[in-house]
């Protein structure tokens, strides 16, 4: 269940009672000092999804027609800033802008002659079970909107976007369909989502998958300690994984990525079943033989990954790029 926070509604109680301003500010000090154990137990209690949420992605042809845009529009990517409020006077409100348009070489903007597109409408949430997926859906609906466009929930800080038949959408190698919260919160819960049943991705046999993105720079490099200077804004990755042709368990990956440009990176990667905090997840591991370098990824379908970082927590991205990965086709 998630817990709003309702700032409004506290303030006109505290108001309604009369209390002078002096002794209300000595109260909250009183309440709040030392180890900050006030705010620190009502952060851990109110979280909320409510905030605003940021991304690039692509623009496909199911995007354009969800969103209004002619489908022969020429465009490369589009930018997203999607705000969730459920204040006493907006309840389940959204405000959604997005900016979409052909790449700028060399630069993460835009070329001349970009387009835009406001929608404001409602949203509901699907708690549980729903059709092809597990978890918390967010399904928007605006008058401006030709159908519902529907986000599944993977923390607090990061959503990703759904086909009409309730799948993860799948990005490219330059971009993914995944939100992140443009403000992170530090203090969220450390559960993994399970999308959809870990059986189904037990039973994958391809004896050979290609993922690829861009992501982030900075926080990976820094849980790696990697040295990079403060242009580096992005990272480049393609991971190829490789089963055995019998029994179609893993045998060896082929990693090419920006901070290892001279050659691939080769090794031997496994499937984990559960993690500490859920039991269902799949997650895929690089090098499990050598802690300090494993990578490991969160399993989200047979087409879409996120990077975990060394507490085997999802990373969150920026409006730029995020920390998943897309499978490409063979």
């Amino acid at each position: 269940m998630i817990l709003f926070l309702n700032a409004y509604s506290k303030f006109d109680r505290i108001k309604n009672f009369m209390i002078p301003a002096k002794i209300f500010l000595a109260v909250l000090l009183t309440c709040c000092s030392g180890v900050n154990a006030c705010s620190q137990t009502n952060t851990s209690q109110k979280l909320t999804t409510d905030g605003v949420f940021v991304g690039s992605t692509p623009c496909d042809s199911l995007i354009k027609s969800l969103l209004a845009i002619r489908p022969d529009t020429k465009v490369d990517f589009m930018r997203w800033e999607l705000t969730l409020s459920n204040s006493e006077n907006n309840k389940n409100v959204f405000v959604l802008n997005v900016a979409f348009g052909e790449s700028q070489p060399n630069t993460p903007g835009f070329k001349e002659g970009w387009g835009k597109r406001y929608f404001e409408g409602k949203y509901t949430l699907l708690q549980g079970p729903n059709r092809n997926l597990n978890g918390e859906i967010y399904q928007l609906t605006s008058d401006k909107l030709p159908t519902t466009i529907s986000l599944v929930k993977l923390t607090n800080n990061l959503f990703h976007l759904l086909t009409l038949e309730n799948h993860l959408m799948v990005g490219n190698a330059g971009w993914s369909y995944t939100l992140n919260r443009k403000e992170p919160l530090t203090n969220i819960s450390a559960i993994l989502p399970s999308l959809i049943t870990s059986s189904t991705l037990l039973n994958d046999t391809a004896r050979q998958i290609t993922f690829a993105g861009r992501t982030p720079c900075a926080e990976f490099a820094k849980q790696y300690n990697f040295h990079v200077g403060n242009d580096c804004n992005k990272l480049k990755w393609k991971l190829i994984l490789h089963r055995d042709p019998t029994s179609s368990l893993p045998t060896t990956y082929t990693l090419y990525w920006t901070l290892h440009r001279s050659s691939a990176v080769e090794g031997k990667w496994i499937i984990i079943k559960g993690s500490d905090t859920n039991p269902d997840v799949i997650i895929y591991q690089l090098d499990p033989d050598k802690p300090p370098a494993s990578i490991s990824f969160l399993v989200g379908d047979k087409n879409v990954i996120y990077f975990l970082d060394k507490n085997n927590k999802l990373f969150t991205g920026n409006k730029d790029f995020s920390y998943t990965l897309n499978k490409m086709k063979q």
